[in-house]
């Protein structure tokens, strides 16, 4: 078998970005799908793929691992060549050759993985996305629709408007209280038995992390992600060993050694590679490895379309350590026809597929209808 093309298909999405899918065509008439959304430079991801296209054709698509290191030499990736948007090209292609590679010997991607240690994969809602209203009765009914929606676990983002480097330090305090402010309405609003998670998009430096983290201990906070800048390590270890606060984070590196320092040092409690930027399922395989040595949990950050999300749940029914997976929540109304079978979501889990590579394809209807014109 023999890679003969790669098409791009760009979906809007919605106000806060496109989707980007990728098709990987062979002469078996097998075609592989992966997703290579949110790089940060949407032209740019799509010119690299247009010239990985070029070196994949004749490629030997189920020699996924081979064709990985291939890919990653080429473009000087996972060094820092070309960043979050190569990085972002290869892991799209790298999901599409997991799919391909599966459906090839008639197996889902879990197998290949080497076995499917859950039946399910649980989820949380991701409200960033579809939070309009930033009040904090905004910030509340976001996710009481989540609740409603059969979640019990919800992750705010309530500090965006904090800038750390402001010279205004009384406003910036002031900024990250609004912030607090949102936290707490939505704590009072799903009661103390849903699980409140709280991304913090590294808005604060050491002093203010400290204080909102003090702040929100009354708020039994899930985690406390990306407090601070992501290369602040330091900091970080800090922040984890004494703030009281579980430290998640990890989001936007590419490649084990962009996770060697968080892992081996302890500048976090749970890592979270994204399959699309982190190297696609082969590479986050590798960094969960690298977290289960000191046994620290993994959960994939994955805000995005249906496709990585599927790529996500493979990743996650075979991993040990697995946490909990992030899901997109409110964002796009009709997220789940655009793929066969459609999206299913149980209250919070996904079911592990049985079928073939992935388990879905995309809905050529639906693709069509919301293509970015």
């Amino acid at each position: 078998m023999k890679v003969t093309d790669l098409k791009i298909h760009q979906v809007d999405a919605s106000p806060k970005g496109n989707w980007i899918f990728v098709e990987v065509e062979t002469d078996a008439g097998i075609k592989g799908i992966g997703e290579a959304s949110q790089s940060g430079n949407d032209r740019l991801v799509i010119a690299i793929l247009e010239q990985m296209a070029e070196r994949l054709r004749g490629v030997d698509p189920t020699q996924v691992e081979v064709v990985w290191e291939q890919m990653a030499r080429s473009g000087n990736i996972f060094s820092g060549g070309s960043g979050r948007v190569g990085a972002t090209a290869v892991s799209a292609v790298d999901q599409a050759l997991w799919d391909i590679a599966g459906k090839a010997l008639d197996v889902p991607v879990w197998r290949l993985l080497g076995g499917k240690r859950r039946e399910k994969v649980r989820v949380y809602a991701n409200l960033n996305r579809g939070t309009r209203d930033r009040t904090p009765q905004g910030f509340a009914d976001a996710a009481m629709r989540a609740v409603d929606a059969g979640f019990t676990s919800v992750k705010s983002t309530p500090f965006d408007e904090v800038n750390w480097r402001n010279s205004d330090h009384s406003g910036v305090e002031s900024d990250a209280d609004k912030g607090v402010e949102r936290l707490a309405k939505t704590r009072e609003r799903i009661g103390d038995g849903v699980e409140l998670l709280v991304d913090c998009h590294c808005r604060f430096d050491r002093a203010l992390a400290f204080k909102v983290a003090e702040k929100v201990k009354p708020l039994n906070l899930f985690w406390f992600e990306e407090p601070v800048p992501r290369n602040h390590v330091d900091i970080l270890c800090e922040i984890a060993s004494l703030s009281g606060q579980t430290v998640a984070g990890g989001e936007a590196f590419f490649g084990r050694e962009g996770f060697w320092e968080y892992v081996t040092r302890g500048a976090v409690h749970v890592i979270m590679p994204d399959v699309k930027h982190a190297g696609g399922i082969t590479e986050c395989r590798r960094i969960a490895a690298l977290a289960e040595m000191k046994q620290i949990p993994v959960a994939p950050h994955s805000p995005a379309g249906p496709v990585s999300t599927m790529a996500g749940v493979h990743l996650a029914a075979s991993i040990p350590n697995f946490l909990t997976l992030e899901y997109a929540f409110g964002e796009v109304e009709w997220r789940e026809q655009l793929v066969r079978p459609a999206e299913k979501l149980e209250d919070e889990y996904i079911a592990v597929p049985d079928r073939p590579g992935l388990g879905i394809e995309l809905d050529e209807e639906m693709l069509e209808a919301h293509r970015l014109k």
